[in-house]
């Protein structure tokens, strides 16, 4: 049986809003991980909080779609069962990934640096705090998790 990359997608969708979710969450609780506020603020005026929010989780979803789109197409060509249990090991390396992209925000994004509006997150975040690190990878394990659960109730029922 072929990829369905449109079912990758959406259960890609499907994970990142858990994600997303999960995430506001552990900012209610006082961290400071906002993926989405980076992304919006990358494109957006940096003023328009709103803006920057809305446009934020909308590419931070589409992300989502297309790396669930990924973690499929990669897990068939290696002819490995798409399950939750292959989503925790694909999101962690997704997690380790991310976590290293972040340490180079600095000098790609045009407000995160010193003396800027937003501090440097450094390597897996771990410059906003001790727990963001696991915060990344742990949130990136259940939306490898969760996209390919997903994933494998629909096209397997």
């Amino acid at each position: 049986m072929k990829a369905n990359l449109l079912l990758a997608a959406f259960s890609g969708f499907i994970g990142a809003i858990i994600l997303t979710l999960l995430m506001y969450v552990i900012k209610a609780s006082g961290q400071k991980l906002d993926i989405p506020y980076l992304l919006g603020s990358r494109f957006v005026d940096i003023k328009k909080t709103a803006k920057v929010y809305l446009v934020g989780n909308i590419i931070h979803l589409l992300i989502g779609a297309a790396w669930g789109m990924l973690y499929v197409a990669l897990l068939k060509g290696l002819r490995i069962i798409i399950n939750w249990p292959a989503g925790i090991l694909w999101g962690f390396a997704h997690g380790i990934f991310m976590g290293v992209m972040m340490g180079i925000l600095e000098k790609k994004h045009p407000h995160i640096g010193k003396d800027k509006a937003i501090p440097n997150p450094g390597i897996l975040g771990r410059k906003w705090g001790m727990a963001i690190p696991y915060y990344i990878l742990g949130l990136h394990i259940i939306f490898g998790a969760s996209t390919l659960y997903v994933y494998h109730w629909i096209v397997m029922g």
